[in-house]
């Protein structure tokens, strides 16, 4: 039996997760803030709370029939201002959602993890860990993190049979921003920004995380893995060339 610790179980990528490990027959422990989190369909373990809290995690852990060997951290916290506006407290309070809470669950999982049992860690990053866009400046500092953190625990725990890596979505069409994608005029003009030119769904990127959680993925450690339609890959001039274009 596999049993997975999904942080961030209720948002739009962390259902799609949970849907996707539980049809490979994995277990699973889902934890958010969202009551809606008991409500997921399958998931028998299920914690709402604040996952920066340290005990809250402990005690999904422990709940488990066995200790996880995976863990997916889906959490993320923004605060949009311009960079010299952002106080102290919207940095920490981003950080310790969207990166210290990954250290300290990832932890968890290694301090509880038998010894020569495999296990995966999978964080989901963005692509604002690469591109900058105004306005984001926390988000994007606490995502770029977690590739740090990720070849940190590559580093420090691979010995241990623990892999550590990072799925960095693009634009996904998620409910927390339902309203730009359900506008027709910034759907458009979001669908012509991505080379594959159509939105990312959150089973997309499920399905990227199955793959760095199982035992396809036993010699990848230590990545950040885009799942960006080839955002990245592209240059700003060849948007302008597609505008001029037409």
């Amino acid at each position: 039996m596999t049993t997975a610790l999904i942080l961030g179980a209720a948002g739009g990528i962390g259902r799609a997760v949970v849907a996707r490990l539980l049809a490979d027959g994995t277990t699973v422990i889902a934890v958010d803030q969202d009551p809606a989190v008991h409500r997921l369909p399958g998931v028998t373990i299920a914690f709402d709370g604040d996952a920066t809290d340290e005990a809250l995690i402990a005690r999904a852990m422990d709940a488990a029939p066995e200790p996880p060997s995976i863990l997916v951290h889906a959490l993320l916290s923004e605060h949009r201002a311009p960079l010299q506006d952002v106080a102290p407290e919207h940095w920490h309070r981003v950080f310790d959602v969207g990166l210290v809470s990954a250290w300290q669950a990832a932890t968890a999982l290694v301090r509880r993890k038998p010894a020569g049992r495999p296990a995966s860690i999978v964080l989901i990053g963005s692509v604002h860990a690469h591109a900058a866009a105004p306005g984001f400046a926390p988000y994007a500092v606490a995502k770029a993190g977690l590739g740090a953190l990720a070849r940190a625990a590559a580093a420090e725990w691979g010995h241990r049979g623990t892999r550590t890596n990072v799925v960095e979505p693009g634009f996904v069409a998620v409910e927390r921003n339902a309203h730009r994608w359900q506008d027709p005029e910034e759907r458009e003009r979001i669908r012509s920004a991505y080379p594959l030119e159509r939105l990312c769904s959150p089973q997309e990127v499920a399905e990227v995380v199955a793959f760095l959680a199982g035992p396809s993925s036993s010699y990848v450690n230590g990545v950040c893995l885009p799942v960006d339609g080839g955002a990245l890959a592209v240059l700003p001039e060849v948007h302008l060339s597609r505008n001029s274009h037409g």
